[in-house]
């Protein structure tokens, strides 16, 4: 299978994964098998649909990055996202049953362990139009698979409660999905500037945090409490939560708030709001770079390169050398040059072909470093390119991998 952007998808490909409503996430549009016509394709372009897996059956060994179940454990809590921010409209905070999407992020967490080889970022859960509800699935998603990958640091930061008290996340999963309902709440004058600058300089706009934290405090367990209301403190002490809200640095934020401000940083890098989304490969070097990796815990930026690879498995790429290639594995020690398959150029491909023609398997770690990815997501990549920073060494970051 490939992943493709929207515009690259022709008549007569076959989907290989179901194609979710962006405008109703909990709906399919499509089901895996469906062949596209040119009408289907603009229909989908309508809908705000942007990437698409397809079928290319050289590559069914892809397959193992995908996992049905966790697919399903993903929409549930697209599902309950949704929800929370609709009922906000209708109904106090504190008449929600949050207890119900702690249910939802322990069948997530389920699904992670229990099929690792598919435990990598592969782009957003939904193609939401709704940003809130984009950047809060994005931000959840990130976050499990950097608790997860961090299982032995967590209980090394939590050493006051018992061993296996302090590596369960659901509560991590239920702050990370919340983080963001204060801006429920805020003067559409202040979202309007935010969209407008991505600017959160804004006072009005810094109180979200505690307006969240007043929300659900009560409702939900304190370490979920402490990611709504600390998820902008900074490492570095650069952060806010609130006017007459402590500035927290370094460990006194409560891991679970360090991890969450890791993995939404990395989304709003990403996903800036009313500009174009920017490739992962952009996301990952501006976050892990001065002065925004100084702003965050060293060993969780480390383990984003682990879980977010820079160019992930499935996608479509263009090499330096005019080559286009999909990318097959992610090295950790080399994050931007993963291994990959050489492929003819999508365009010229037959889609109604049964044997479409693959080229070799090149591990780009092992090839001169003339050659490399020059495109990937619709974006130059020429000048992203990076190799991996000191910030932690992988094998010091083993969890229940």
């Amino acid at each position: 299978m490939l992943r493709i952007d929207l515009h690259e998808a022709r008549e007569g490909m076959a989907l290989a994964l179901p194609v979710q409503n962006p405008q109703v996430p909990t709906r399919a549009l499509l089901k895996a098998g469906f062949k596209l016509s040119e009408s289907i394709i603009r229909k989908l372009s309508d809908s705000g649909v942007k990437s698409l897996w397809v079928r290319y059956p050289a590559l069914d060994f892809l397959d193992k990055f995908i996992d049905n179940s966790k697919l399903q454990a993903q929409q549930e809590v697209v599902t309950a996202i949704t929800d929370t921010f609709e009922q906000l409209q209708t109904q106090a905070a504190a008449k929600m049953n949050y207890n119900t999407y702690l249910v939802n992020v322990a069948e997530l967490v389920d699904s992670i362990i229990s099929n690792p080889t598919s435990s990598l970022f592969l782009g957003d859960l939904t193609d939401s139009p709704n940003d809130l509800l984009r950047h809060s699935s994005a931000t959840t998603y990130v976050s499990l698979l950097l608790a997860l990958r961090l299982e032995t640091y967590l209980v090394k930061e939590r050493k006051h409660i018992n061993p296996a008290r302090a590596k369960t996340v659901t509560n991590l999963g239920l702050g990370a999905m919340l983080h963001d309902i204060g801006l429920t709440q805020l003067a559409q004058e202040t979202l309007d500037k935010y969209q407008k600058t991505n600017d959160e300089s804004d006072l009005a706009f810094q109180e979200h945090p505690a307006i969240g934290f007043r929300m659900v405090r009560g409702q939900i367990d304190p370490s979920a409490a402490t990611v709504v209301l600390n998820h902008h403190q900074r490492f570095d002490g650069s952060g806010y939560a609130g006017k007459d809200i402590p500035i927290l640095d370094g460990k006194n934020i409560h891991v679970f708030a360090r991890l969450v401000a890791v993995a939404e940083q990395f989304d709003r890098l990403r996903n800036p709001q009313g500009l174009p989304q920017q490739p992962s490969v952009f996301a990952l070097r501006t976050i892990t770079s001065a002065p925004f990796s100084e702003r965050f815990d060293p060993q969780i930026l480390a383990a984003l390169l682990d879980v977010v690879p820079p160019y992930a498995p499935g996608s479509v790429v263009k090499l330096s050398d005019d080559r286009h290639a999909v990318v097959i594995d992610h090295n950790i020690e080399t994050p931007c040059r993963p291994i990959i398959q050489i492929i003819p150029n999508p365009a010229t491909i037959d889609p109604n072909d049964e044997d479409p023609p693959v080229g070799p398997q090149i591990d780009l770690a092992s090839q001169p470093n003339s050659l490399f990815i020059s495109e990937a997501e619709g974006h130059d990549t020429a000048d992203l390119n990076f190799p991996r920073p000191s910030l932690a060494q992988p094998q010091a970051l083993a969890g229940a991998w």
